[in-house]
């Protein structure tokens, strides 16, 4: 190795993104220097002139050289160039390391399997993926997880199941699946940092990705006013009328967390009725007789204007009663309008991280859910595949709650404790046959 370049990364209070950034750095062995903005002006300031007006958190330096926030730096990541940035030398020669079990992603569903399955003396390898702990380090308060009378954070739930995956034998990486060669046994499993594994079994448990609108300005304005996280970026634009899109139980837990910060939060869905459990329902609902929280039915956002030296100006807005408006834009009741706000964030959904299963034989829905066996018995986990395992959010479109998540995950161990007994057992009887007919 190099002398260590000087990294450096600027963070807020409760930032899971800022935390996913330390922990890529620490896996790597990197000395890194911090510094918190959180409720310091003049240091949010030189954050913000530094990172070229970016206002969110966290922006990494690397001798003095903006790499940008999370998503850059794990970009970065997968192609090995963060590496190259950091003096790290690797000689592209090493050998092909073989695993037992190989389980793909870090959020509840993986970790859980993780647990299980180093009880079950599986020493599995953990890949951690693009978003270390998944969506739930997103969360700021996790109220319904079984055992925590008092909630939880997101975060420290995701670090207890880590730390306690670890107590078994399970082994954490951070790296990103690349590809999964299902056509040889063992599967040939390459990260994108050109890494590679040979595995006997592969559980599939990398989550899901928010998912964005490809509306104009979307680009050009993420992280400079447009998020998807607010509990990373809320505090960035405190006193701001803020937006948030969409209709489902994380639209209304955000918005509800950014009242803390926004001068009203308006939520713009593109239905009549909400998506939501009745609880956030009410909750969203108890803010709106506070004044906090306004609520823009049959109402969607078609573009965001602004600029990165000064943000998010305002946005489109189309409506229309009966609901879907971008659907009626023809219908002379679509009524379009622009409408002031300093922030927006993106509440909308996820999109199943499966690209990496392409090829394999597994079967995918059009959105890239995995199917599994289901039903009754053994093997609900099962793909397509032998020897291929789904759990979480790579699977469930319709649940995805950690605790469903966590259920799907000790299914999956258990799936693949079983189907290894049964190929060690095989290759036990055809050595012994073979040793037979030496005799």
């Amino acid at each position: 190795m190099s002398e260590q370049p000087r990294v450096e990364i600027y963070t807020k209070t409760q930032c899971p993104y800022c935390d996913k950034a330390k922990d890529l750095f620490d896996s790597k062995g990197i000395e890194y220097e911090t510094y918190n903005v959180t409720g310091d002006d003049e240091l949010f300031e030189e954050m913000v002139e530094r990172a070229d007006g970016r206002k969110t958190a966290p922006e990494v330096f690397i001798d003095d050289e903006l790499i940008g926030g999370w998503d850059e730096t794990s970009a970065l990541e997968e192609t090995g160039e963060l590496d190259e940035k950091l003096g790290l030398v690797t000689d592209g020669g090493s050998e092909t390391e073989h695993r037992k079990l190989i389980i793909a992603g870090t959020g509840i569903a993986g970790l859980t399997a993780a647990i299980y399955a180093g009880r079950g003396d599986n020493q599995p390898l953990v890949i951690e993926g693009d978003e270390p702990g998944g969506q739930l380090t997103l969360t700021t308060d996790v109220a319904n997880y079984p055992g925590f009378p008092e909630g939880i954070s997101g975060p420290e739930l995701v670090n207890n199941m880590k730390e306690q995956a670890k107590q078994f034998g399970a082994e954490l990486k951070n790296g990103i699946i690349e590809s999964v060669d299902a056509d040889q046994r063992p599967f040939r499993v390459e990260l994108t940092n050109g890494d590679v594994y040979t595995t006997d079994a592969l559980i599939a448990a990398s989550g899901a990705s928010a998912r964005t609108l490809g509306i104009p300005g979307e680009d050009e304005l993420m992280g400079y006013g447009l998020s998807t996280c607010a509990t990373c970026d809320g505090a960035f634009f405190r006193d701001e009328d803020m937006l948030v899109v969409g209709g489902g139980d994380a639209a209304m837990e955000e918005a509800t967390f950014l009242t803390k910060f926004a001068d009203t939060v308006y939520i713009a869905h593109r239905r009549e009725e909400f998506r939501a459990e009745q609880y956030w329902i009410d909750r969203v609902h108890e803010k709106v007789e506070d004044g906090e929280i306004e609520i823009m039915k049959n109402t969607e956002i078609t573009e965001i204007h602004g600029s990165q030296e000064e943000g998010v100006d305002h946005v489109t807005l189309v409506e229309n009663e009966q609901g879907h408006p971008t659907d009626r834009l023809d219908d002379p009741e679509t009524n379009e309008f622009e409408f002031d706000v300093g922030a927006v964030f993106f509440a909308i959904g996820h999109t199943p991280n499966t690209d990496y299963l392409e090829g394999t034989g597994v079967t995918m829905d059009d959105e890239g859910y995995l199917r599994t066996q289901g039903g009754d018995g053994g093997g609900q986990t099962e793909t397509d595949v032998p020897g291929i395992f789904g759990a979480g959010d790579v699977v469930d479109y319709h649940y995805q709650q950690a605790v469903t998540a966590a259920g799907m995950g000790s299914k999956a161990a258990l799936d693949a404790d079983e189907y290894l007994e049964d190929l060690e057992r095989a290759e036990s009887s055809a050595e012994t046959e073979a040793a037979a007919a030496d005799d």
